[in-house]
């Protein structure tokens, strides 16, 4: 037995810098492990500000009539106010913690997670229904788990089996705004204490209960070098990171704990705290959310819903013979046409009194049923959208879970396909610079890009063929680590590891689609993308 099988999953090792070193776990875990369960070391423990980030995501989005002089969709909208340009972008704010601490977050996100799973047991229901952040397995004997693409399927083939009798069927969707910046404290204290049958929180789980909600956090851009140039703010110290690197053994933007404190108390490093607030009734400011990026994140924000769940299931499928399904805050309720001004309403406030607010722009209504599509009068099941004004939108799909489900078939999300075009056209404007500098200082090169160099990056294949059997072989990774050297520095010592994780990438995702929906449809999506890739390398190297 490898000596590395006994380690927890919780037990895990992070890669990336934070304000305290990285963690050689190795054949250290069992101290670790045995320091974190103890519940008085934990109730004392104190926890590093957190590292705060925002990823940037295009959207593709409808223009606001009252807002914006433009109509229908774009990427940019012209504003009525100002006649200025705005882009349409979501930010999406991620926090994560120092190496120690998440090790911390992951063992009490193991213990509530198991203490949730216990009480979904109790409703059999629950357990298929609440599908986000747990490993539900394929089948019963299998290690493999189902994937956002099987959760998709099994709503979509729900409501194929609710229509073959040519009835009609309506599905809702919800979605529930800024949905872990939203939680209400009390409500998560008082969930917390249930699901580990406490009255109130032990010492060590109220510890990590207020490192969750009373949290600090610093901006990862604070940590950038600043340009005298241009005053803008550039990459970070490598020069610093590496000599912390070779010198101390370890990956971290400081070299200790009181280079840390120096940095805050000579005004380089600014600590912020918790910034989610919403107006209570006396009109007064509360602190509410939890930060999105933490190992304990997920496990809160499904124990948050545990009763909002089994009221639904109570009422809504028990009773009224409705299907729910909720991937975190995406919500699908599937129920009679004639009900579904009464489902709506409960939903919504059901969400209420969980103290959380919907987005109302991504509630909505369609209905499916079997029409008539051609001049031969043959019949297909087709999705048909009710708008806020009442009309219908005849083959407006349903999008759930990254696909578009139109009843007589299903494609990805148009948008994700723009981001994986976008990311294509993104490596070759690097290549084509790199390209056009190369010529400046040798003018006998070849201006070209080569197709390989993009392949790799975003085409590579998820298993290699071996020469030799001729069989599909998992592909070997790479992992660094800091060791001790002759000249007694430290150094990267690189070796080829074999992984548990797929080596996966869009076009493994595209076909692992095609294999579970048994259909060609998807990969049919993606034919236009060599065209795309020459047109882009022919534009940007010309």
């Amino acid at each position: 037995m490898n000596r590395y099988d006994e380690i927890p999953d919780w037990l895990k090792s992070k890669g990336y810098l934070h304000l305290s070193p990285s963690l050689k776990i190795g054949e250290n875990w069992r101290a670790f492990k045995r320091q974190i369960e103890n519940k008085e070391f934990v109730s004392k423990f104190a926890f590093y500000p957190l590292m705060h980030t925002l990823i940037k995501e295009r959207k593709y989005k409808k223009a606001d009539e009252v807002k914006h002089m433009t109509l229908g969709r774009a990427h940019k909208h012209i504003a009525v106010k100002n006649n200025k340009t705005e882009q349409t972008y979501k930010l999406r704010p991620l926090h994560y913690a120092s190496h120690y601490d998440a090790l911390v977050y992951g063992f009490y996100a193991h213990i509530l997670n198991e203490k949730y799973l216990e009480k979904l047991s109790l409703l059999p229901e629950l357990l298929s229904c609440i599908t986000a952040y747990r490993k539900i397995k394929l089948e019963e004997n299998s290690d493999k788990g189902k994937s956002t693409i099987h959760f998709a399927k099994e709503v979509f083939d729900e409501i194929k089996r609710r229509t073959s009798n040519d009835k009609k069927i309506a599905v809702l969707t919800f979605d529930i705004k800024g949905f872990f910046s939203s939680l209400d404290h009390k409500i998560l204290k008082q969930k917390w204490s249930f699901m580990i049958d406490e009255k109130s929180l032990p010492s060590d789980h109220y510890n990590v209960f207020k490192s969750c909600t009373n949290f600090s956090y610093v901006l990862k851009d604070d940590l950038r070098k600043l340009n005298n140039k241009n005053g803008r703010k550039s990459g970070f110290d490598e020069r610093k990171l590496a000599k912390i690197r070779r010198e101390k053994g370890f990956k971290c933007f400081f070299e200790s704990n009181e280079d840390f404190r120096n940095h805050i108390k000579q005004g380089k490093l600014r600590v912020f705290k918790n910034p989610f607030r919403r107006q209570d009734s006396d009109n007064k400011k509360q602190i509410v959310g939890i930060p999105q990026g933490l190992p304990i994140s997920a496990t809160l924000a499904n124990i948050y819903l545990y009763d909002f769940d089994k009221a639904i299931i109570e009422n809504l499928v028990e009773k009224e013979n409705a299907y729910y399904r909720r991937y975190s805050d995406d919500i699908v309720v599937i129920c009679d046409v004639e009900k579904i001004s009464s489902t709506k309403q409960f939903v919504e406030n059901l969400i209420k009194e969980s103290k959380v607010e919907i987005s109302t722009s991504k509630t909505e209504t369609f209905i499916f049923e079997n029409i008539e599509f051609n001049d031969l009068k043959e019949r297909r099941l087709t999705s048909i959208k009710i708008n806020n004004d009442g009309s219908k939108s005849t083959d407006s799909p349903l999008i759930y879970l990254g696909f578009e489900f139109r009843g007589y078939n299903v494609l990805i999300k148009s948008t994700n396909l723009a981001k994986y075009y976008r990311r294509l056209i993104s490596i070759i404007k690097r290549r084509a610079n790199r390209a056009k500098k190369g010529i400046n200082k040798y003018p006998f090169q070849k201006k070209a890009i080569f197709l390989n160099q993009v392949k790799k990056l975003y085409n590579r294949p998820l298993r290699e063929i071996d020469s030799e059997t001729g069989e599909l072989k998992q592909k070997l990774r790479t992992k660094s680590v800091l060791e001790l050297n002759e000249r007694g520095e430290y150094s990267m010592i690189s070796s080829e590891v074999q992984s548990q994780r797929k080596n996966s990438n869009y076009m493994g995702y595209v076909r692992r689609c095609s294999e579970i929906f048994e259909t060609e449809d998807f990969e049919h999506q993606l034919r236009k993308r060599k065209h795309i890739v020459f047109t882009a390398i022919y534009k940007h190297l010309k």
